[in-house]
């Protein structure tokens, strides 16, 4: 496998990230893709990268660089190559090169697709966090919908001021929201 980081708002390959976004995640759940154009070429901590297997684009991610975070914003892997070992091949990379401990948001587990995904990480060493979280709205000022933490970091206590100034730091860079 080998990751492609696209910098460009025209490179093809967005052609794909594009059909897969809107495929993979609801309205709600994301960004207006005008607005991902914009940060892709004016946000230095925003990483869009293509995950290619054999030459085939099979899959994206976007993450942030928070310092000695990787929040993994979005993270999708086509329809036709799930259930091909793609995705853990994926977040062990990340896990590995990101040099930072991983943080991610999933839809809480009161659903067998949401069980699912949290077992996902789960199975490659995440845990998830006993945390009140609630994702901002990309499209409407003031909503928010609830969701819950991942973390890579096992010893992680969501009850300290550094978790919350992390908290913080995500929902002011990635959703534009001040706290």
């Amino acid at each position: 496998m080998e990751y492609h980081r696209i910098y460009d708002p025209l490179d093809p390959e967005l052609f794909f990230v594009r059909e897969l976004y809107q495929q993979a995640f609801p309205v709600k759940e994301r960004r207006e893709w005008q607005q991902l154009l914009y940060l892709l070429e004016k946000e230095p901590d925003m990483f869009l990268d293509c995950i290619r297997d054999e030459g085939q684009t099979i899959g994206f991610i976007i993450w942030w660089k928070m310092g000695n975070w990787a929040f993994i914003e979005h993270f999708a892997v086509s329809v036709t190559e799930r259930g091909k070992n793609y995705g853990s091949r994926v977040i062990k990379h990340y896990l590995n090169a990101a040099e930072a401990d991983l943080l991610l948001e999933v839809e809480p587990p009161d659903n067998e697709d949401a069980r699912r995904r949290v077992m996902f990480y789960q199975r490659l060493g995440m845990v998830l966090l006993d945390y009140d979280y609630r994702q901002p709205s990309y499209r409407e000022a003031g909503v928010s919908y609830p969701l819950r933490l991942m973390s890579s970091k096992t010893d992680l206590d969501p009850n300290t001021p550094d978790f919350e100034k992390l908290v913080k730091s995500v929902k002011a860079k990635v959703y534009h929201v001040q706290c």
